[in-house]
């Protein structure tokens, strides 16, 4: 017959609530007692249910991501990378806890102190994040999901958002184009440091500066329709010779295209087009947009598996995923600009 805690308790010689605690973690218990109460589990071959050996390894078999909801984030952008993580996590075993709060700092300290979850994951990372401190400072292992200035030795994984704007200046530099926009997330984005915001402008305009091009113009698209009219006439006020856009806005996009469509303004022979975006997002668009994806599942996966290392006590190095360039016929050499 198989052992129960009333067997284990009078063989270690304490009480039935004493193993549950020591399987619980819910008291703590000396480090004497504990040993002896584990010591019987093992001689009897006791078998607590799945949540009580999870326990009693020190592992909950739960990660927490700290997914802060802004509203300038696309929403359905920002599941691909949770899903990503979520897909990656699930294939390992585990399990994930959303913290979508303003930051998520005093949910992981009460969490962390009480080893709630094995480690976490802190996404929506900005340049010089006022979380990282205190992420810093947790009893459990984080993984960063963004490169902030300082991540004071955490361990963390990215997309190189520079090189991917980097590489929409080229390709449209290439193609002859002197007089390029570039329009960017909203203005909220930029105020608040967002990494990947900050990083994907300076990559495109360090590179149109660097190529020489001096009719540059760089805006960011406000939320909504009117938000991408306005900025189309904006830009067009400032440099009404503009002959390629790179758009990294996800949520304007579309209203972006649109509003080109409005003005008579042809894709690719009057203005080319590249953006940085989801994939199934440029395929959507109408018409098809050249772009560089940004790879959430991958993403994810790394960052998983970077947590799993720290778990086994490693050190992994940090990783940054390098950008590719689909094109997809919305980008043309350049011809005599028209003006608007």
């Amino acid at each position: 017959m198989a052992a129960s805690v009333k067997d284990v308790a009078r063989h270690a010689g304490v009480s039935v609530s004493t193993v549950s605690y020591v399987l619980s973690g819910n008291r703590p218990i000396s480090e004497g007692t504990k040993q002896r109460v584990l010591a019987s589990i093992e001689a009897l071959g006791f078998q607590p249910h799945a949540g009580a050996r999870s326990i009693r390894a020190g592992a909950t078999d739960i990660f927490a991501l700290v997914m802060p909801i802004d509203r300038d984030v696309r929403a359905d952008v920002q599941m691909r990378f949770v899903l990503g993580v979520l897909r990656a996590a699930r294939a390992k075993g585990k399990n994930l806890l959303l913290l979508p709060a303003e930051d998520g700092v005093d949910e992981l300290t009460r969490l962390t102190a009480g080893s709630a979850v094995d480690g976490v994951l802190a996404m929506e990372v900005q340049v010089h994040d006022p979380r990282v401190p205190t992420l810093a400072n947790l009893s459990k292992p984080v993984v960063l999901i963004g490169t902030p200035e300082d991540p004071q030795h955490l361990a963390h994984v990215d997309f190189d958002f520079t090189a991917a704007g980097a590489l929409c200046a080229r390709y449209l530099a290439d193609l002859g184009h002197q007089s390029i926009a570039y329009l960017g997330q909203p203005a909220e984005t930029f105020d608040r440091e967002a990494g990947y915001a900050v990083r994907a402008r300076n990559g495109a305009l360090q590179t149109l500066h660097e190529r020489g091009i001096h009719g540059v113009v760089d805006l960011p698209v406000e939320l909504g329709r009117d938000g991408a009219s306005e900025a189309i006439e904006r830009m067009f006020r400032i440099q009404s010779e503009t002959t390629g856009l790179i758009i990294y806005n996800e949520q304007a996009l579309t209203h972006l295209l649109l509003r080109l469509e409005e003005l008579g303004i042809r894709v690719p022979a009057d203005m080319s087009i590249v953006a940085i975006c989801p994939e199934a997002q440029a395929l959507d668009a109408h018409p098809p947009v050249s772009n560089v994806s940004l790879p959430a599942a991958e993403l994810g996966t790394v960052a998983v598996d970077h947590l799993l290392q720290l778990i086994d006590g490693r050190s992994p190095e940090p990783v940054v995923l390098p950008p590719t360039l689909v094109a997809r016929g919305t980008a043309s050499r350049r011809s005599v600009p028209r003006q608007w």
